[in-house]
């Protein structure tokens, strides 16, 4: 289950100056239109609150490390294992690369547009087509 939000400041100053006065966890919730759980939870211990360390597994690439990467990719005709290999990052794969690459809002990648392979048929249809129109091109 996802972490609620976090109390602001007001609203911490307002909670502890309400429960100063004597009122009730049920009525500082209703004043500050927050879930009374959230006001308990802070009350029993303000000096923790909000201070809980991020999990999970940490990121491979710094901020400072992906905007080399991107920059090495600016360069004309630089590919990912180029750019990769060119801004020292030998640590992370190729798929790593491709995946902040992707995630990063200034590329947009694009899939290639699928035609088929040249056969003799369609070789003959389409000069049949230029001396039609009487163009002449070469191939």
């Amino acid at each position: 289950m996802p972490r609620g939000i976090s109390l602001t400041e007001f609203q911490k100053g307002q909670a502890i100056a309400y429960r100063n006065d004597g009122k009730t966890i049920r009525e500082i919730a209703g004043i500050l239109k927050i879930g009374k759980s959230a006001i308990s939870e802070f009350l029993k211990n303000p000096d923790a609150h909000g201070k809980r360390k991020k999990t999970g597994i940490p990121r491979k690439l710094t901020p400072k490390e992906q905007r080399n990467l991107l920059r090495q990719l600016k360069k004309r005709g630089a590919s990912i294992p180029t750019a990769q290999r060119e801004s020292g990052l030998t640590h992370i794969t190729r798929q790593t690369a491709f995946n902040y690459v992707q995630r990063s809002k200034q590329f947009q990648f694009k899939k290639r547009k699928h035609h088929p392979k040249w056969t003799k048929n369609s070789f003959n249809l389409r000069n049949e087509n230029i001396i039609l129109n009487g163009l002449k091109t070469y191939c």
